[in-house]
């Protein structure tokens, strides 16, 4: 049952027949993580910390530099140097002090223990650790949601090979024997905060939207009726076009084949 302050702060959402207080008590009960503090982490936290996605935990290492505040919009200048893990889960705390959001100081590895989350969230700029996080989520069953932004471009894309045999992974999609060299670092090839901004907004409403789907909610609702789970979004804003394409399985795929 949501309390009275709960009734009012989401108000605008238990209003909508897709959500309702069922609903918004399923995304309280839930449990996500999410891998990057950075460009994408920031805006990503705070969406889910508005939504009330009740158990948040933000996983980095990396500490607070002025290049950093173009697109980074929980931390200040008064934060440099500071780490962006404890800093974002602090702004996070302010906005919504009800939920349990913990900063994890550290780097995301295949010994990090997922299994206790509903939903992953890869919003790292690190070849290295989309892998990484792929090949955890398909062996534990959980759905990842992966993000990236660079330049003027971005995308999106839901897997839940390990849920679903015939859904592809991250790895089908982009073969680590061919990406080895791929730099999705800022610092290296630049980047607008606003592209990040716009593709953390739509990895949240993917997070709502699996949230719900994952506890069957209302599953003749067209918000849970549809996945963007075999399919990938991608963003250019020089051309201002969404685009949506198809992703299949692939049959010599090393992780989910």
């Amino acid at each position: 049952m949501l309390n009275e302050s709960d009734l009012e702060r989401y108000a605008s959402q238990l209003i909508m027949p897709e959500i309702e207080e069922e609903g918004q008590s399923i995304l309280l009960k839930s449990k996500v993580l999410i891998i990057g503090a950075g460009g994408l982490g920031n805006p990503t936290a705070i969406f889910c910390s508005a939504a009330g996605i009740g158990n948040i935990d933000i996983c980095d290492h990396d500490n607070i530099e002025l290049s950093n505040l173009n697109r980074q919009i929980a931390f200040t200048v008064n934060n440099l140097g500071l780490s962006k893990s404890i800093k974002l889960r602090d702004y996070c705390l302010n906005l919504n002090p009800n939920l349990k959001i913990n900063s994890i100081v550290n780097s995301f590895d295949n010994k990090f223990p997922i299994n206790n989350y509903d939903i992953i969230l890869d919003c790292s700029d690190n070849i290295k650790t989309k892998y990484t996080a792929n090949i955890l989520a398909h062996e534990y069953n959980k759905t990842l949601i992966t993000a990236s932004a660079t330049q003027f471009e971005g995308q999106l894309a839901v897997f839940k090979s390990g849920k679903f045999k015939n859904l592809p992974c991250y790895e089908c999609i982009f073969p680590q024997d061919q990406h080895q060299q791929t730099n999705l670092n800022c610092r290296e090839i630049g980047i607008i905060g606003p592209v990040t901004n716009l593709i953390s907004s739509l990895q949240v409403t993917e997070t709502i939207r699996e949230l719900l789907i994952g506890k069957s909610f209302k599953k003749d609702q067209s918000f849970t009726k549809n996945t963007l789970a075999g399919n990938l979004l991608l963003y250019d804003c020089i051309q201002q076009e969404i685009t949506k394409i198809k992703i299949k399985k692939s049959l010599n795929c090393n992780i989910c084949k």
